[in-house]
């Protein structure tokens, strides 16, 4: 059951990154995250970042 948690708490965080009004959703989620997994926030950060700088500011 933690896995499924895990694994849509992931994607919430990531997805909600690339539209303005789901900002709030992820930022819930990495919180989340963050209760169950500190170790793995870390990781996610650093791949929505580098996501968000490929396909929103390097165009």
């Amino acid at each position: 059951m933690s896995t499924g948690i895990t694994a849509a708490l992931v994607a919430a965080a990531v997805l909600g990154l690339w539209f303005s009004t789901t900002r709030g959703m992820s930022i819930a989620a990495v919180a989340a995250l963050t209760l169950l997994h500190p170790w793995l926030v870390v990781p996610i950060l650093i791949a929505s970042a580098a996501a968000f700088h490929r396909f929103r500011i390097r165009k």
